[in-house]
């Protein structure tokens, strides 16, 4: 007989998540225990294993769960119906929001990732080149070829997400600069450097 889920499994199984990245975040994947896990959530390890089957698999659900959201709400904005300047500066602002709001996801992406198997390792970066292209096919689209072509397009895509996605090490979103400034800083300063010749 299969085993019911709860009513609010997804709600609860959300909440393991978020936890666990501020554990991994500020402990680290490899040193959090299925213990630490289980306490930095205040349940029990066999509670755990009915959301995930592994520290492993709480890892990957992790990760998958947030790269689809950010390729989708990236997506939804690098495609809208607006000039190119606009739909560029609209994914960048879904992109210092969603990082502002996930700094713990963030740090366990650009950290942990090693921690999978090849196989889902293989996933993650797939997802992540993903929402690369996004920004690269609209760096490409607004630059016209002007500084950006099939040499350059890689280090200047590479080097405008440095600015939203290394935020982590540095970037109070409740600071002075507030999401919506930081992405407007990194909006003009993006195309003020596609613009000079």
């Amino acid at each position: 007989m299969a085993r019911t889920q709860a009513e609010n499994y997804e709600e609860v199984r959300q909440e393991i998540l978020r936890k666990s990245a501020t554990l991994f975040a500020r402990k680290g994947f490899p040193n959090s225990s299925i213990a630490d896990i289980a306490a930095a959530n205040g349940t029990s390890r066999g509670l755990l294993y009915h959301y995930f089957d592994s520290k492993e698999a709480l890892l990957r659900e992790m990760l998958n769960d947030h790269l689809d959201m950010m390729y989708a709400e990236v997506r939804a904005a690098a495609s809208g119906p607006a000039d190119v300047a606009s739909r560029f500066r609209d994914a960048i602002h879904t992109m210092v929001r969603i990082n502002a709001r996930s700094q713990d996801l963030q740090v366990v992406l650009l950290h942990d990732l090693q921690n999978l198997k090849a196989s889902d390792q293989k996933v993650i970066v797939r997802k992540q080149n993903a929402i690369l292209a996004c920004i690269s096919a609209l760096i490409e689209a607004y630059d016209g070829g002007r500084r950006t072509d099939g040499r350059t397009l890689k280090a200047y895509t590479m080097m405008f997400m440095g600015m939203v996605n290394y935020t982590y090490l540095w970037y109070d979103p409740d600071g002075p600069v507030g999401p919506q400034e930081y992405a407007d800083m990194v909006v003009q300063t993006c195309l003020a450097s596609l613009k000079q010749r």
